[in-house]
């Protein structure tokens, strides 16, 4: 592998590093970060770029992501996110229809009834006129919802008198007649009737997505959750040298529809892909109005919901624990972070000396973030929540709970490691540019401020998407900083991310993405 220089830039190498305006890299490694003496480090015959000025910093990582559910989007679901009425997405349904096999089941993905004319779900009406006949299921924005029509509920035997599973809800209408809406562990009903993707499929779907996150800068990202065949394909793709970047695959224990738990799988550790953490959902989404509050939310007399029984969730984190797994744990309500953090404290020491996560960690008390850093647990927020999900915050949260909402100025000075991420396909924009502006403004799509005051700094966002989600997989020596010996994962920036005015920050390009020394994308 040859050697390369980057010269002439502003290299911005980490929380700590000295400035440098040259990186050497040497068999996918950083050799040297310093001033244009440290290029011989690259070895003889190195290629030089020139780089005219443009910004150098660690790749970005999204430490939380669902690569096969963008992939999805990219390839063959339709994409309703930013329809704004029922009608649309009724009329967008009926035109995908089309493009389908009679028969076949019309899968979208991405509508938000709080930006929505009607203010409400499409139901099973609104789909039944918009494919008559054939099986209908969208999935909310929030991926905790489904609606479906009368054709995927009679596939998956769900009526009047379907005893949802624990942990899910079957919205009904005044008849008693369910609405087509399947809430948490409930739309494993309908997925257990539902066709799978085929092994092709899948690897079409996250050839796709990693493909589009190298446009963005992030050369490693999570798939956080999934079955036994996609983690298959996954293994299949390392072994074969077909993954376009890197990935921190998390299985699930438990998935909707199957009805006892995933056996842990065998870990697995390469360049490419890491299979060492499990994922468990504990409670629902807090833009959907499911995650488990210790108070009504102010648009419904509802508190959302804990998708375990807590016995079976320790059972399941202990066995994981014992046997050497990281934790992953879907937490967003303080209901829910309560039980999360009194498992994890119950676990004791980790065996292998890593920190537990937890996953969004929405709304949690000044208690709970102090007793999450004595726990040593990591932090997996999404600040750009704070921009397309604030209107629902807005107005599903109650008053006592909204100064929790996203506290990432109290995380950091509580002393938890901060890992941002995307939760993409949640959101539209998993750019970690607009992440970091979200961070910094905590603005909503109108321009207001969402607690301003738990706003953090430009340098602490880009620490938080490079090093704290490094951490966040235990790859912090070899990932989100340049430093000597480290991989050569970088992104090249046309303009400083630490002086570029923070609402101008997505209109930064990316104009090159290294992943161990090599070009794998150039404007």
């Amino acid at each position: 592998m040859s050697g390369l220089v980057l010269a002439n830039a502003t290299v911005l190498a980490g929380r700590g590093l000295p400035p440098a305006d040259t990186v050497a890299i040497r068999d996918g490694i950083v050799a040297a970060v310093g001033d244009q003496r440290v290029a011989a480090a690259a070895g003889p015959g190195a290629r030089t770029f020139d780089l005219g000025g443009r910004t150098v910093i660690p790749a970005f990582h999204d430490a939380h992501a669902h690569i096969w559910k963008m992939g999805h989007l990219l390839t063959t679901m339709l994409d309703l996110r930013g329809v704004d009425s029922v009608e649309a997405v009724v009329a967008k349904v009926a035109a995908f229809r089309d493009r389908l096999p009679a028969g076949a089941w019309l899968l979208g993905r991405g509508f938000n009834e709080a930006a929505m004319t009607e203010g409400r779900m499409p139901t099973r009406q609104d789909l039944d006129r918009a494919a008559p006949g054939q099986p209908v299921v969208l999935t909310r924005t929030c991926g905790h919802i489904y609606a479906t029509n009368s054709a995927a509920l009679a596939a998956a035997g769900v009526t009047r008198d379907t005893v949802p599973p624990v942990g899910g809800d079957i919205d009904h209408d005044a008849a008693g007649e369910p609405t087509g809406v399947l809430r948490e562990t409930a739309m494993g009903l309908v997925i257990r009737a539902m066709p799978p993707p085929t092994d092709d499929d899948y690897e079409r779907m996250i050839a796709a997505a990693l493909r589009h996150q190298l446009s963005l800068g992030i050369t490693m990202s999570a798939c956080c959750g999934v079955n036994p065949q996609l983690l298959g394909v996954y293994r299949a793709m390392d072994a074969g040298g077909r993954l376009p970047a890197r990935v921190n695959v998390m299985p699930f224990r438990r998935v909707d529809g199957v009805p006892t738990p995933i056996p842990l799988p065998e870990m697995h550790q390469s360049p490419r892909l890491r299979v060492d953490t499990v994922k468990f959902l504990a409670d629902g989404g807090l833009s959907g109005a499911t995650a488990a509050l210790s108070v009504p939310y102010r648009h419904a007399d509802t508190r959302g919901m804990l998708r375990f029984d807590r016995a079976e969730l320790e059972a399941l984190c202990r066995e994981s624990h014992d046997a050497g797994w990281r934790i992953a744990t879907h937490a967003i309500g303080d209901v829910t972070i309560d039980q999360v953090l009194d498992i994890y404290e119950a676990l004791g020491p980790h065996p292998k000396g890593w920190g537990h996560r937890i996953e969004h960690f929405g709304l949690p008390s000044a208690a709970q973030l102090a007793r999450a850093a004595r726990l040593g647990v990591i932090a997996v927020p999404q600040s750009i929540f704070l921009l397309e999900l604030g209107r629902n915050f807005r107005e599903y949260l109650p008053d006592v709970l909204m100064p929790r909402c996203y506290p990432l100025r109290a995380m950091l000075d509580a002393g938890v490691t901060v890992a941002l991420s995307s939760d993409a396909p949640v959101v539209e924009n998993d750019n970690p540019l607009a992440g970091m502006t979200a961070a910094i403004l905590r603005q909503d799509r109108r321009g207001d401020a969402l607690l301003p005051e738990q706003a953090i700094t430009a340098a602490e966002a880009l620490d938080a998407y490079t090093r704290g989600s490094a951490t966040s997989v235990g790859l912090d020596d070899q990932l989100g900083t340049l430093k000597r010996g480290a991989w050569a994962d970088l992104a090249v920036l046309s303009g400083n991310p630490l002086t570029t005015a923070p609402d101008a920050l997505p209109s930064l390009s990316v104009e090159m993405t290294l992943l161990a020394g090599q070009v794998v994308y150039e404007r």
